[in-house]
């Protein structure tokens, strides 16, 4: 599931009591800790491929949309308005893809993803393609719009800022949200409930998505190994 995955422990605390008896004190036994049953309700995405972000690889920027594919003007909004979303009927796997087509994009079928290679340069020059993935989660009731970035090295680098400094952003990108997957790679990814979801929603929902992609680089960058400062380069926060 692609959620922050977090290390947590669980303690038992037993407690002494008094007890009327001549014994004197005695030890209530802690009891067992037990888990609430699974819901049968599961909003993950399923398995996301390997696909990952790249940056100045010319192969890959050559082989991905330009990033005004998702630049709707406000004519071609008006014109996506309507379609399956429009009864209100949550999207099928079939009608994502075929949304996402109406959008202008070229979705590879990897089943159950949809995959989109697009590109962008980001304000110091990199040249970047992003992988957008689009998938509906193992219950159908959400749409998942997800970016694979980069494996994170879990013996500590980079530093604790920079993941510090993603976590902060959290608060301040819409409704998409920086998290790890299970095998710890970082990702942005955006969840969409999946009721009346027109192609002018979805094209909405990329667009935005596709922004803070691009807005929030200098957070992620120095997770590719890039150096700070000149082309190609990180640091900084854009956010504070």
């Amino acid at each position: 599931m692609f959620v922050v995955t977090v290390a947590s422990s669980l303690f038992a605390l037993s407690a002494g009591c008094s007890s009327g008896s001549a014994g004197g004190n005695s030890a209530i036994a802690p009891s067992p800790l037990s888990l609430p049953p699974q819901s049968p309700r599961s909003l993950e995405a399923p398995a996301q491929p390997d696909s990952t972000a790249s940056m100045n690889n010319a192969r890959d920027l050559a082989n991905a949309q330009p990033e005004d594919v998702l630049d709707f003007t406000p004519a071609q909004e008006r014109d996506l308005n309507g379609g399956n979303g429009q009864s209100g009927q949550p999207l099928t796997y079939e009608t994502l893809g075929a949304e996402l087509k109406q959008l202008g994009l070229t979705p590879e079928d990897k089943n159950p993803f949809w995959a989109m290679k697009v590109k962008a340069t980001t304000a110091d020059g990199a040249e970047w393609t992003f992988t957008i993935d689009a998938s509906l989660s193992k219950d159908q009731g959400v749409v998942w719009i997800n970016c694979n970035l980069c494996p994170i090295d879990k013996n500590g680098s980079p530093s604790a800022e920079s993941l510090i400094n993603l976590l902060e952003a959290n608060n301040l990108l819409a409704t998409s949200n920086f998290a790890l997957s299970k095998d710890h790679s970082l990702l942005l990814q955006e969840p969409i409930p999946n009721v009346g979801i027109t192609p002018q929603i979805l094209g909405a929902s990329l667009k935005s998505f596709f922004t803070c992609l691009k807005l929030s680089e200098p957070l992620y960058k120095p997770f590719f190994g890039a150096p700070s400062g000149g082309q190609g380069g990180g640091g900084g926060n854009p956010f504070q």
